[in-house]
Formats: C-alpha cells, structure tokens, sequence
C-alpha cells in the first residue's frame, strides 16, 4: 500500500482525474484557524486510473466538515493522480460538492 500526500498538499496543475473507492477512513480534526472544524482524515481507497490498474493507496487529506459524510468507506470519490508519479494520489475537493462519480465498473454490484 503507498502513503500518499499530506494535509496540505495540492496537487499539481497537470494531475489526472480518477475515481477512487474509499475502503477505510481513520479520523483526525484539523486544528489551525480558520477551519478548526475540517477533517484530516487518512483515507485507505482503491484508485481506478483511467485506462489503468487499479491499486491501493493511503491519503491523508483536508476534507472541508460540510462534505464529510461523502468520505465514508464503500463512496466512490473523484481524485487527481500525478501523472508523473502515480504514487501521488489527491481527493479532488472541489469535487465533493458536486454528485458523487458512478463507482468503477470493477466495483458496481
């Protein structure tokens, strides 16, 4: 499994869209101002690279709290990988406000 990212990265301008499968989340609460409330949460998924093969990841990432009930295990999220280092996985946040992606065809029941 690979660790990915940290709280406060951003991904770079040229990363590629993917979907994710959360499989576990770990919980922590950011804590500087002004979003005392958002999570930083370390998020186990299973990525789906466009085109690619799937593999497992772990991030750590700042999720706003009013979008936390979509980071739950078994949601489908929408990241962006490095295309240069695909071990440098980014939950799209800007995504999380809009309807959730279709899970990968792998992982529809």
């Amino acid at each position: 499994m690979l660790l990915l990212g940290a709280c406060s990265s951003s991904p770079p301008s040229d990363a590629v869209p993917a979907v994710a499968s959360v499989l576990r989340i770990d919980g922590n609460k950011c804590s500087w101002f002004p979003d005392a409330g958002d999570l930083c949460p370390t998020i186990s998924m299973k990525v789906f690279p466009k085109g690619g093969t799937p593999y497992e990841a772990e991030v750590k990432a700042r999720i706003p709290q009013i979008h936390a009930a979509r980071v739950q295990p078994g949601a489908s999220l929408a990241v962006l990988v490095d295309h240069k280092n695909a071990a440098r996985v980014f939950v799209d946040v800007a995504a999380l406000a809009l309807p959730p992606p279709p899970p990968p065809a792998s992982e529809a029941r």
